[in-house]
C-alpha cells in the first residue's frame, strides 16, 4: 500500500465514506488515479466501491449469489475438491454441504467408490443424478433465496436422522486466529454444525480468498480430528495461525 492510499484509508476510518472528486481535490491527484487506488485497496479487502466514490467494508461477508460464487476461484476449489475425495474411503456416507466447493468436490467423486450421498444441495444432487456408483439422498427443506440449498428445520431434522462417515462442509469465510469458519446466514451454519455433529470424520473445504474474514453465523470450528482442505495459496503467517489450531492442514496445488 503506497502513501496516498493509507491517508485513503485514514479518511475512510473516519468518516466512512469518501467521494472520488473530494478525494482527487484533497490529495491533489487527477480522479483517474483515485478510482486506480479504490480498485486496487477493494481487491485487497479495504473497501466497497460505490457509484462516484467508496465506503468503509464491513467486517462480516455477505451472502452472495450462487452463480456469483461459482465464477470464482474455479481453479483452487477443483484442486481442493481432488484433496477432499482422496480422503474418501471406498462405502463412505459422506455428507455434501452448501455452495460451489461443494459442486466441486461432487465433480470430482469418481465411480468405483460406491458412495452414499447424503445433501441439501439440488446443485450437487443433479451433479450425481445418474451417476454410476453413486447414491443420492437428498435433506427436505425450504429453498434459499440466493442458493440452489433446502435449508430450515425440516433439513435440520433430515441431518439429525443418518449417521455419516464424513462431513464435507464449506465456509464463506474463516477466522484465522480464532480458528473458526463462519456463513453468512444462520440457516447454512446450522445445518453445517448439525452435519459435522453426526460425522466421524470432518473435512472443511475453503479457498484461501476466504481466509481472515468473517461471517455472521459460526458454522464449526477448526480443531484436533478436523481436517482444512484449502489451496496452496495461504502465507507464512496464515499457515503457522492455522497449524496451531491442531486441525490437520492440506494445501493442495493448482494442476
Amino acid at each position: 500500500m503506497n502513501e496516498r492510499q493509507k491517508r485513503i484509508r485514514e479518511r475512510l476510518a473516519r468518516d466512512g465514506r469518501l467521494t472520488v472528486s473530494r478525494l482527487a481535490e484533497q490529495l491533489r491527484v487527477a480522479e483517474m488515479t483515485i478510482r486506480r487506488d479504490l480498485s486496487t485497496m477493494e481487491r485487497a479487502g479495504l473497501l466497497t466501491r460505490t457509484h462516484g466514490g467508496c465506503v468503509l467494508q464491513s467486517p462480516f461477508v455477505a451472502e452472495a449469489s450462487f452463480s456469483d460464487k461459482q465464477r470464482r476461484r474455479q481453479a483452487e476449489k477443483a484442486a481442493i475438491a481432488r484433496g477432499a475425495v482422496g480422503k474418501l474411503r471406498p462405502g463412505d456416507a459422506v455428507y455434501l454441504d452448501t455452495g460451489t466447493t461443494a459442486l466441486a468436490v461432487a465433480r470430482a467423486l469418481p465411480p468405483d467408490l460406491g458412495l452414499k450421498i447424503f445433501t441439501n444441495n439440488l446443485r450437487v444432487a443433479l451433479e450425481l443424478f445418474g451417476r454410476a456408483g453413486v447414491e443420492v439422498a437428498v435433506y427436505g427443506g425450504v429453498l434459499g433465496r440466493k442458493s440452489p440449498d433446502l435449508l430450515d428445520e425440516i433439513a435440520l431434522y433430515h441431518v439429525g436422522q443418518y449417521r455419516l462417515d464424513v462431513a464435507i462442509v464449506g465456509a464463506d469465510a474463516l477466522d484465522v486466529e480464532r480458528g473458526e469458519f463462519n456463513a453468512a446466514d444462520a440457516a447454512s451454519a446450522a445445518l453445517s454444525r448439525a452435519a459435522q455433529k453426526q460425522a466421524d470424520r470432518v473435512i472443511v473445504v475453503i479457498d484461501s480468498s476466504k481466509f481472515g474474514k468473517r461471517g455472521l453465523a459460526l458454522a464449526g470450528r477448526l480443531a484436533p480430528g478436523v481436517t482444512l482442505i484449502t489451496d496452496a495459496e495461504a502465507d507464512r503467517k496464515t499457515r503457522v495461525a492455522l497449524r496451531h489450531s491442531g486441525a490437520t492442514i492440506l494445501y493442495e496445488e493448482i494442476r
